[in-house]
């Protein structure tokens, strides 16, 4: 009896070994590339609107931007959301894309959607990017 519980206490020690666990790092999400967790995968499909104040000018309103994503699961389309980036829509914003890629909520430090606009300047839509931080 004991040889067969020290062979089951091995078996579960080295089963807990392989099941080592990714670590989540720091993404981007594009119009190219989006993190693929589970099957999932998110991409920018279209900038809806930028009326945030550009980098070099002081503004009174901070401005937002909306931003169209397509969600795909095992290469099919799923969903799409528009996304608010404001300093007012960050928790929903984080809790949308938890909820769609798996990851806990208290992981994701920060979601920024870059570059911030520069005056007089047009910034090509194929260089935007939602960066997201994780912790």
């Amino acid at each position: 009896m004991l040889v067969l519980l020290l062979c089951l206490c091995a078996l579960n020690i080295s089963a807990q070994k392989k099941r080592k666990k990714t670590k989540l790092q720091d993404f981007s999400i594009t119009y190219k590339t989006g993190l693929k967790k589970s099957g999932t995968q998110v991409f920018i499909k279209e900038v809806i609107s930028d009326t945030r104040c550009p980098e070099d000018v002081e503004c009174i309103w901070a401005g937002e931007a909306q931003v169209l994503v397509s969600v795909y699961k095992n290469g099919k389309w799923l969903d799409e959301n528009v996304l608010t980036f404001s300093t007012k829509n960050q928790d929903e914003n984080k809790t949308w894309l938890a909820e769609t890629l798996a990851i806990p909520l208290e992981k994701i430090k920060s979601l920024m959607f870059v570059p911030r606009p520069k005056s007089g300047v047009k910034t090509p839509v194929k260089s935007y990017a939602i960066r997201v931080d994780i912790e």
